[in-house]
């Protein structure tokens, strides 16, 4: 049976998190959570974000996260989806881990995957929520959201 009390803190984290996307509807975005939705600025929704670093409670290292993020970003290329570049974050900096995000995917394509990777949770934004989706069949944890603009960042994988 899982630690409830480590999951719990697990999704506590996630819902203070940010997550700054590289180029998404052509510009750089911060996201954090706040109490209400802001402005949606895409065309398309929702938009999944997933990663394949440290499954679980697990913490693998640098370089076998790196192993796993690229194949996590691999398989969804090889499905035909657009991939953009993501870092989600500890909201004050002290943790980071590159991610995918793959707007108007299909939800039960993300958490499988997701899974896959072993995962507790994902992402998701829609102009309704910005929501931390358990992969074990919970219920979302729903919030708002303030965004940020920044020029679209090109280059370097790791700095979105």
């Amino acid at each position: 049976m899982p630690d409830t009390a480590d999951r719990g803190a697990r999704f506590a984290g996630y819902l203070r998190a940010r997550v700054v996307f590289a180029s998404l509807g052509g510009a750089r975005l911060v996201v954090r959570p706040a109490a209400r939705p802001g402005p949606y600025p895409l065309d398309v929704s929702p938009v999944h974000v997933l990663t394949a670093h440290n499954p679980g409670a697990t913490r693998p290292g640098d370089a076998e996260n790196r192993r796993r993020q690229a194949a996590l970003e691999d398989e969804l290329a090889g499905a035909g989806l657009t991939v953009v570049a993501a870092v989600a974050s500890a909201a004050d900096g002290t943790h980071a881990e590159d991610s995918a995000a793959v707007v108007g995917w299909d939800d039960a394509a993300a958490l499988a995957l997701a899974r896959r990777y072993g995962q507790d949770a994902i992402f998701r934004w829609s102009p309704a929520a910005w929501e931390v989706v358990p992969c074990d069949g919970g219920p979302p944890l729903r919030s708002g959201w303030t965004v940020e603009r920044g020029e679209a960042v090109k280059g370097s994988r790791r700095t979105p």
